[in-house]
């Protein structure tokens, strides 16, 4: 049973939406800060998967992360795509966190596509992303209390 969106959550939509058609990085950087605000509704999930891929804001990790606790098994792929992403902004972090919140999100999604996704992901030339997917498959069995299946 889906639940039904407050009116915060309605405008939360709108605000998605506005930022999207802008393509305004400060748009988005608010109207994510304000979907989490307000609660994260699966209305926001194909602005989300929109916003995961697109190049001009810098909330990548945050529209991860709530496409991760909304586990929509739509975002599987944009997830896959995004976990390769290179963004400027993100330059100083090595350790390549945007990748591994992917691969989170792909384990707590849960779908056979979500698994399949993190195959691929663990056979990538990235060895630091490959070994993110691995652990994501090795740990599948332990963690599937967290995919709500």
């Amino acid at each position: 049973m889906q639940i039904q969106p407050t009116e915060a959550q309605l405008q939360a939509v709108t605000r998605l939406e506005s930022a999207i058609h802008l393509q305004s990085g400060a748009l988005a950087e608010k109207a994510v800060s304000e979907a989490f605000a307000v609660g994260l509704h699966p209305l926001y999930a194909q602005y989300l998967i929109f916003l995961a891929e697109v190049p001009w804001h810098s909330r990548h990790e945050d529209v991860v992360l709530a496409l991760q606790r909304l586990r929509s098994p739509a975002a599987v792929g944009a997830l896959e795509r995004t976990a390769h992403a290179v963004h400027a902004y993100l330059a100083y972090d090595d350790g390549l966190a945007l990748a591994r919140k992917c691969t989170w999100a792909l384990a707590d999604i849960g779908t056979p596509e979500a698994h399949q996704a993190l195959v691929r992901l663990s056979n990538c030339e990235n060895a630091i992303i490959a070994g993110f997917a691995r652990k994501r498959l090795n740990n599948w069995q332990r963690e599937l209390k967290r995919k709500g299946l």
